[in-house]
């Protein structure tokens, strides 16, 4: 509800002048004051601007206050905090102001001294065995969003309980601007030795070191940055592994917070790789990379059989990924996991069981996938692999979040192994198909902005929890009821009658009801036919 209070609050405030100006000729005020910006596992994310419902110093030093009485409260605060930052507008100052606040707490800071990827912060948290870290990102949003990301001490996103008390803390700041901050030798600053620290680590990545030292330069990679904080860790990794033939798309190499030549730096998005794709032909390049700002998710093209630059889904690189690593092994057991999201499809899954390795799988998001790993070393399990479809994927659990920087490390070295070979990854991938069935997949997003939207997809999936909306549905799951062993969740799955399956929940970064389709078929065809129609069929009813 919008609160006049909390508008006159700010409107006696002193503010700094790009504030002040939002305040005066915004004309969403009622979007900008009807709450404060959600917190949860994944943080808090949301527009930049003035007002609680905003990203701003004072909503940033909010969040990072709830931490500091989160980290007293635990007994843990003199292990101190990892802050790290990317491109965006703006992140470099919320980084400072969250370092501010901690400090005024007596808590020490490991701070950044320059934009870093979001896996190098789980990397540092681990490193400097911090009691929690903190990475402003807003991942692959939009210019106009900034975000606050918390980790804890094993270097992954907080648990929904974390959550919760941070978030009572935050609730008892009454005066969003009376948070004390300090400058204090309690931050410290952290330079480039954690880079090489962190390469030094992902040298575990390759599994054909000879391989790529002897062929590496053969292979020709495309990387685009897009803007963000991906260029020094994913091309020095490539380069120190003998991959010494790699282009940086030039108008992309250089961070901006704008991200002046994309719509949005989402490299799920056809349209960001619309500079690769003219870089690569170019260069006559065997294989695209891209990696959105805080280079956690990475996209690939490879040529198919037109000679044109065909991205890969993340269900796709996720097999891909995982049927090369078990491929290279000398010996697979069930004690071998591979994790996966439930809202990613089934390929892996046949894959490992066809190896013989075990799989497992968790609620989305990458934290899930931490969490398992932490389980699977205190019950002696092998952790192989993790991905989800939204293109995150890992490899080596010396960080515990996806990390695009291992993927695109293994990717290259994929690609030039099958090179070797006479493949292409379409080609494999084609194998995979004939063998486990065509599995596709299509992903809508419904958009629900502002406090009428927000109302609107509550009343959208209510509405589908309580009616029979789809015809030939077989069986209807509600993990907020509770599934299997997992966590409860906003979520419905629908499962028809040919064993396809439709999963439908709330994004937990963007105001936006995602559905997910994935359907197995013989054939590319047939597959791409009842996509289609499972398309048309939820737009008539949703």
């Amino acid at each position: 509800m919008f609160s006049e209070i909390e508008l006159l609050r700010w409107q006696k405030a002193t503010l700094p002048e790009e504030l002040e100006h939002d305040l005066k000729t915004s004309e969403d005020l009622q979007d900008q004051f009807y709450r404060y910006l959600e917190f949860g596992t994944g943080g808090m994310r949301g527009k930049m601007g003035a007002g609680p419902n905003r990203i701003n110093i004072y909503t940033i030093r909010r969040a990072a206050s709830g931490l500091a009485e989160y980290l007293h409260e635990i007994g843990r605060y003199q292990n101190g905090v990892a802050i790290s930052f990317d491109s965006r507008i703006h992140s470099r100052d919320f980084a400072i102001e969250t370092a501010r606040v901690l400090a005024a707490k007596d808590i020490p800071v490991f701070l950044s001294e320059e934009l870093r990827p979001t896996p190098e912060l789980s990397f540092m948290v681990r490193e400097f065995k911090a009691a929690a870290g903190v990475m402003i990102t807003a991942s692959h949003n939009p210019s106009i969003y900034n975000g606050f990301k918390v980790y804890d001490e094993a270097g992954c996103q907080i648990t929904p309980e974390a959550a919760d008390q941070i978030l009572a803390f935050m609730a008892e700041k009454e005066d969003i601007f009376a948070i004390p901050v300090t400058d204090s030798e309690l931050i410290q600053t952290i330079g480039s030795e954690i880079d090489d620290l962190y390469l030094k680590k992902a040298e575990v990545v390759t599994k054909r070191p000879n391989l790529i030292a002897d062929k590496g330069s053969e292979l020709k990679i495309v990387y685009t940055p897009l803007h963000g904080s991906g260029r020094k860790l994913v091309t020095t990794s490539l380069q120190n592994a003998g991959f010494k033939n790699v282009h940086l798309v030039p108008e992309q190499s250089e961070p901006d917070g704008e991200f002046k030549t994309v719509q949005s730096p989402n490299p799920e998005e056809v349209e960001s790789f619309k500079l690769a794709f003219q870089y690569g032909k170019k260069k006559h390049a065997d294989i695209l990379m891209a990696t959105d700002p805080d280079a956690d998710r990475l996209g690939v093209a490879v040529l198919n059989e037109e000679m044109d630059y065909q991205i890969l889904t993340g269900n796709q690189l996720g097999a891909l990924l995982f049927y090369y690593l078990l491929s290279e092994k000398d010996e697979v057991t069930s004690n071998d996991y591979l994790v996966t999201t439930v809202v990613t499809n089934d390929l892996g899954r046949k894959i490992a069981e066809h190896y013989g390795a075990s799989h497992t799988e968790t609620l989305t998001g990458f934290k899930f996938i931490g969490e398992k790993i932490a389980e699977f070393e205190k019950e002696g399990k092998q952790f192989l692999f993790g991905y989800e479809e939204s293109y995150g994927y890992l490899v080596a659990p010396f960080v515990r979040d996806k990390d695009a920087i291992q993927a695109a490390l293994l990717t290259a070295e994929m690609a030039l192994y099958f090179k070797e070979k006479g493949k292409s990854l379409l080609a494999v991938l084609d194998e995979l198909y004939e063998k486990f069935g065509y599995h596709t997949e299509a992903l809508l997003n419904l958009a629900f902005e502002g406090e009428d939207g927000s109302e609107a997809m509550n009343e959208l999936l209510l509405k589908l929890r309580k009616t029979d909306v789809f015809p030939h549905v077989v069986q209807k799951i509600d993990f907020k009821s509770g599934h299997l062993d997992l966590p409860k969740t906003n979520m419905l799955l629908f499962c028809f009658d040919e064993g396809d399956r439709v999963f439908i929940r709330p994004s937990g970064t963007e105001p936006k009801c995602k559905i997910y389709i994935q359907v197995v078929r013989a054939s590319a065809e047939k597959a791409q036919k009842a996509v289609e129609e499972l398309k048309k069929m939820i737009r008539q009813h949703v």
